[in-house]
């Protein structure tokens, strides 16, 4: 009996230095963990950051972070707590009913909990409707795709505990609302999407997915090039798919919550359809330059290479910061010239789910108005000389002086920082209020 404590001693200590060990001497191969994270590095260690405690405080977070097996005692963790107790322990991801995997997002905006207002999008509106126009003066079409969301796609697996039956005004719904008044065309793939759910051959969404499917977004691109062509009365590449393959070995993205989730086996899941898409074109055949501004969903698109191929020129500017397609590495979209981008363009594609809508459409329209639109601009150069005015006021004021050294000391900003800052502020309520006075529907 005394041996067996002895062994069962040893067992245990060697299981606690083991992780100590590996870090020491990574002598096992360990597979890293799924999605996006950043680890803590290894402070520099100073005697002054030692004796009061800094270099301490900075360096457990490291060594928690770095221990040796760490991605290998998450996973378990991660797998006792989704198959024991039926919860997900990603960042964000929910447990929906019968084990479909959501986003809390996606949940949020097909709910309205993220509605941003209603002066937002009536503003937006209005900047959208001068850039479209200024655009088609151009030549260049300005077209809104709103991509499929799950949330409005699966209601019925969203838990209970968000009370899915309490339903609001969605950011869609209102945006929908002004781009009619407004005759700004757009493609709505969402609610299409909930019309043929259950009519579609094949799933539209996976079990485990927060994108769409391959088989979706082959049916969203039909529809795109389709008005592509009736837009400019040209015909573009024949695209489309002769076979698709259905398979439970699912490809990118269709398992990308799950695997971001980091468990040790896979979560059940359905087949999912993956087509051979075709592209026939001949010498007559209409190839446009087009600008796609989007969040993720143009992803899979863009990364198959399958726009490039109906393209002539595609260029995908993601959340309207990295610009990808036929740039330099690393390229930025404010170093590009925006304006002769555009003018390049024969369509300018707005791209998004509506979880993303709440921060829609990545800065484009109030950036674009600025530059490309008269009124625009006019009102940019107003409120130009309203911020220098305000600046001025503030360095002759004393009392309001002392203040900006206080507050730029505390924000570890320089004083004329501070005073861009606060006339910043200053000028942009008094437009909102001028505003607000001109249409009350923005209060």
């Amino acid at each position: 009996m005394t041996r067996i404590k002895y062994i069962t001693y040893a067992v245990i200590v060697v299981a606690l230095f083991l992780p100590l060990f590996q870090k020491v001497l990574p002598v096992v191969r360990v597979k890293p963990l799924e999605g996006s994270y950043v680890l803590a590095k290894e402070p520099a260690f100073s005697f002054h950051d030692f004796f009061n405690s800094t270099f301490q405080d900075l360096y457990t977070p490291y060594f928690e972070q770095h221990i040796g097996f760490r991605p290998a005692l998450v996973r378990i963790n991660n797998q006792i707590a989704f198959s024991c107790f039926n919860m997900a322990l990603a960042q964000d991801v929910i447990l929906g009913k019968k084990g479909f995997l959501f986003e809390v997002f996606y949940i949020k905006a097909y709910l309205g909990r993220d509605f941003t207002g209603t002066e937002k999008w009536d503003r937006y509106s209005e900047k959208l409707k001068a850039i479209s126009d200024s655009l088609d003066r151009n030549g260049t079409t300005l077209l809104i795709v709103f991509a499929p969301g799950k949330g409005t796609f699966f209601p019925e697996y969203i838990p209970d505990k968000f009370k899915p039956w309490q339903k609001d005004t969605t950011n869609q719904e209102y945006l929908m609302q002004r781009l009619k008044e407004k005759q700004i065309r757009f493609i709505d793939a969402n609610q299409w999407f909930t019309l043929i759910k259950d009519k579609a051959p094949y799933p539209l969404y996976p079990k485990t997915g927060i994108h769409w499917s391959s088989y979706g977004e082959g049916l969203v691109l039909d529809s795109i090039i389709r008005y592509m062509e009736r837009d400019k009365g040209k015909t573009m590449v024949d695209f489309g798919w002769n076979e698709v393959t259905m398979s439970h070995e699912l490809r990118v993205p269709d398992y990308d919550i799950a695997r971001g989730m980091n468990l040790i086996f896979d979560v059940p899941h359905y087949a999912m359809p993956y087509p051979e898409f075709y592209y026939r074109e001949d010498a007559s055949t209409f190839k446009p330059v087009v600008i796609t501004i989007a969040d993720s969903y143009n992803w899979n698109l863009f990364g198959k290479g399958i726009t490039q191929k109906i393209y002539s020129q595609d260029k995908f500017w993601y959340y309207f910061r990295a610009a990808y397609g036929p740039y330099p590495k690393d390229q930025q979209v404010k170093d590009l010239d925006i304006p002769a981008e555009l003018r390049s363009a024969d369509f300018v594609i707005l791209m998004a789910t509506d979880a993303t809508l709440s921060n829609f459409d990545f800065g484009f329209t109030d950036q674009v108005y600025d530059m490309i639109t008269v009124e625009g601009r006019k009102a940019a150069v107003e409120r130009a000389a309203m911020i220098a005015e305000a600046e001025r006021n503030i360095r002759n004021n004393k009392e309001w002086m002392e203040l900006i050294r206080e507050k730029a000391a505390k924000r570890n900003a320089t004083v004329d920082e501070m005073i861009h800052i606060d006339a910043v502020w200053i000028v942009d309520k008094k437009l909102r209020e001028k505003r607000n006075k001109i249409d009350p529907r923005m209060e």
